[in-house]
């Protein structure tokens, strides 16, 4: 099951454009059915103390009935932090983030496509954090421009080959020193990243390739070096529930089994 951030910026693809899919660790599937909520539970097995067993973190997301995500509560060894949204027309306006030590209210703001132009975060402090965004006709960012409290600012370029399928993206860390890497990533038909690559580096870039299922899922990351000789494998396994959606995603490093989600999907 996606991230809440991931469910948030779902998009439409037709034959006539390619929307790119944001990879962040992971790809799953959009859920199906009507779902009530959601209890996500992660657990880590560690590689030393007999590899036991942490729990990490538990997730819980709940839906209204037309399946807009309308809150979703975390808790970690660290503390609790809740997330509610407010929604106009399906898009979603506000996101109010409490957490033990403060509480953050993000606004977003659209255009006419319904692409997120800007959001702003103020926390109890009067501190705020701003992103602004530019689109092309397919949905896809051309520019991402971050400020962190004014003091820290970053900034994203994006320019697509839908033809040969591929973006570079130039990201722009402006801090004391100023800092850029640029990324070539390869995309299929459907958006989903398959192959990712440092520009920074010569000739003997290391790379990494995804391998994405029919549903959407991130099946296997590969780790290569620049000859194409396996670095390290990480691999992906599904058990679903009778509805469709994910009820156990494992996690394997290698081979080894390294973490393992558990969906407990409650429906309508």
């Amino acid at each position: 099951m996606r991230s809440i951030g991931f469910i948030l910026f779902l998009f439409l693809t037709s034959c006539a454009t390619i929307k790119i899919k944001d990879y962040s660790n992971d790809y799953t599937q959009e859920v199906v059915g009507k779902i009530k909520s959601i209890d996500i539970k992660k657990y880590e097995y560690k590689f030393i103390k007999n590899d036991t067993v942490n729990l990490v973190k538990t997730t819980i997301v709940y839906f209204d009935i037309n399946q807009n995500v309308i809150s979703e509560k975390i808790l970690t060894d660290n503390g609790t932090k809740e997330t509610n949204f407010k929604y106009s027309n399906g898009l979603v306006l506000e996101k109010e983030v409490i957490s033990a030590n403060d509480t953050a209210v993000t606004t977003l703001k659209y255009d006419k496509q319904n692409n997120i132009i800007e959001e702003k975060s103020t926390d109890r402090n009067g501190l705020f954090n701003t992103t602004t965004q530019t689109f092309d006709k397919h949905h896809n960012p051309i520019t991402i421009k971050k400020n962190f409290a004014n003091k820290i600012k970053h900034s994203i370029y994006n320019e697509y080959d839908y033809k040969n399928k591929f973006l570079i993206s130039k990201n722009i860390m402006d801090t004391i020193l100023q800092k850029e890497v640029v990324m070539k990533r390869y995309f299929d038909k459907n958006g989903y990243i398959l192959k990712s690559e440092n520009m920074n580096a010569k000739a003997s870039s290391k790379y990494y390739t995804h391998e994405i299922d029919k549903k959407g899922n991130l099946v296997s990351k590969i780790f290569h070096d620049a000859d194409g000789t396996i670095i390290e494998t990480v691999t992906f396994k599904n058990t679903y529930d009778n509805v469709g959606n994910i009820k156990i995603r494992e996690r394997f490093l290698n081979n080894k089994l390294i973490d393992k989600t558990v969906y407990i999907n409650t429906y309508y």
